[in-house]
């Protein structure tokens, strides 16, 4: 007989690595192949999760080979190595190997699916069924073990927050520095003693070269922000997450910062934010929506000394980002967002009869399938009569009822997928089109707070960017970069 070998390991053994698991079960095949004769055509490997068969590139070739009936047979460890994903997969597995009458050996039984014989059929479908409870009660346990290590100070997360990187000790995982822990502690001390801005530290990183947690060359203002509150580095874990309590538990690792340090460091973030005080009327309508697009920083409103009727917006680090008279920025922007509202309308009247075809023609396929499930359910009540009123004996019940489950299944799964088609795009312009309208309408007729008040509603930020000008002079002849970040 004509054979493949399938070996797949998910997971590491306490005593042994997975290679050793792989090769120990690699002998074991090699020695049951020749014991009995079967001629070993192809070994496919792979150490992947068996939870479904898209994530197992090694699974989806044996399948298009079985498919092609290259094989008599395949032998595996144990019949779960095959599966211990969803109904679907498992009934896709099933069909395979039926209709290309090839055979599943295992060290314990040969499955001929192909025969008149159901026993073998039902006896697979069950060792299936039980692989896949097996594999969701050990997630469970996994998962429970993996918040008692957690309470206990373990580190859990995949991937160490930068200065540090993860240990085994005892039942879990420890961080432990590495060695990016000092560029962590400068980041911090640079922050709270020596008055450096996020835009500073983005520019100290970025020229010395100092990679970050994945190995950018760029570093941005957010993830050294996110550094800089992060609990973990005063020796708590877990501290990104949103629930509360995550912030009481202390880890086993050894802090980088001491405490002193770090609650400066928030109360100056704090500090940082552009607030408005609550009795003074907000005049400026882009006030902490405006950013310079050189460091990061919120851009401030200036009014010149020289003149008074003359206001500018101005980075504060003067990091040579060149500031600009406040009207020419607003204007500035009311012409962008009329160049936006233009792309949103252009969008809509070129595309809008081919994504109401799209929108029909997936209502019809649900409504279609929404059908065949109703005819699947009411054939499975239909069968469980049957079994009641002795029509159907128990073997032909559980035959009849997994194949409709399964076809049952593949329709869901089918639906599903229509449900999770979206137009994003179409809805995002939907969305934004009457904002827009109703800004450029009403712009000009506002006051600073409700201009500013409208824009947040809709702008996350704006980056505002421009270059060289004449020494002493503000730069109203040179044009004005914005990018604008929209919310909706």
């Amino acid at each position: 007989m004509n054979v493949a070998i399938y070996l797949r390991k998910s997971r590491d053994d306490q005593e042994e690595t997975r290679e050793e698991t792989l090769a120990r079960h690699e002998r074991m095949l090699l020695d049951y192949c020749k014991r009995n004769n079967l001629i070993i055509k192809e070994i496919y490997k792979e150490v992947v999760s068996g939870e479904n068969i898209a994530n197992r590139p090694e699974m989806q070739r044996l399948l298009e080979d079985v498919a092609k009936q290259k094989y008599e047979g395949i032998v595996v460890i144990e019949i779960e190595r095959l599966s211990r994903g969803n109904q679907i997969d498992q009934a896709e597995i099933l069909e395979i190997f039926k209709k290309s009458k090839t055979k599943i050996l295992t060290l314990n039984k040969i499955y001929d699916l192909s025969s008149d014989n159901d026993f073998d059929e039902d006896f697979f479908e069950f060792g299936l069924f039980m692989s896949r409870r097996e594999y969701k009660i050990i997630n469970r346990r996994l998962l429970r073990g993996r918040k008692q290590a957690q309470k206990e100070g373990y580190f859990i997360g995949t991937t160490p927050p930068f200065g540090y990187s993860k240990e085994r000790i005892d039942k879990g995982f420890v961080l432990v520095e590495d060695e990016n822990a000092d560029v962590v502690r400068l980041i911090f001390n640079k922050f709270a003693y020596d008055n450096w801005g996020l835009g500073d530290l983005r520019r100290y990183l970025t020229e010395n070269n100092i990679k970050g947690l994945i190995n950018q060359q760029r570093w941005e203002n957010r993830a050294i922000k996110r550094i800089l509150s992060n609990k973990v580095y005063i020796g708590y874990v877990n501290c990104n997450t949103k629930k509360a309590e995550a912030n009481s538990i202390k880890g086993k690792h050894k802090p980088l910062i001491d405490e002193k340090t770090f609650y400066v460091v928030q109360e100056m973030l704090k500090q940082r934010e552009c607030k408005t005080t609550n009795n003074k009327e907000l005049v400026n309508p882009l006030a902490t929506i405006l950013k310079c697009g050189n460091c990061g920083r919120t851009m401030s409103r200036f009014t010149k000394s020289d003149d008074k009727r003359t206001t500018v917006y101005r980075c504060p680090l003067y990091c040579g980002n060149i500031s600009s008279n406040c009207e020419l920025v607003e204007h500035k922007l009311i012409d962008e967002l009329k160049e936006e509202l233009q792309n949103f309308n252009y969008f809509l009247e070129n595309t809008g009869q081919e994504l109401n075809k799209k929108k029909q023609q997936i209502e019809n396929e649900k409504s279609i399938l929404l059908k065949e499930i109703s005819k699947k359910e009411t054939m499975i009540d239909r069968c469980c009569e049957m079994l009641e009123e002795g029509i159907y004996t128990k073997e032909k019940y559980l035959k009849r009822v997994n194949t409709l489950e399964s076809e049952l299944n593949a329709l869901k799964s089918n639906l599903e997928g229509l449900n999770n088609i979206s137009f994003d795009d179409e809805e995002k312009a939907l969305r934004t089109i009457p904002i827009l309208e109703k800004v450029l309408d009403e712009y000009w007729n506002l006051t600073g707070k409700q201009k500013n008040e409208i824009l947040k509603s809709f702008i996350d930020k704006i980056e505002y960017t421009k270059t060289t000008s004449t020494r002493g002079q503000i730069a109203n002849d040179k044009p004005i970069e914005l990018k604008i970040y929209l919310r909706i």
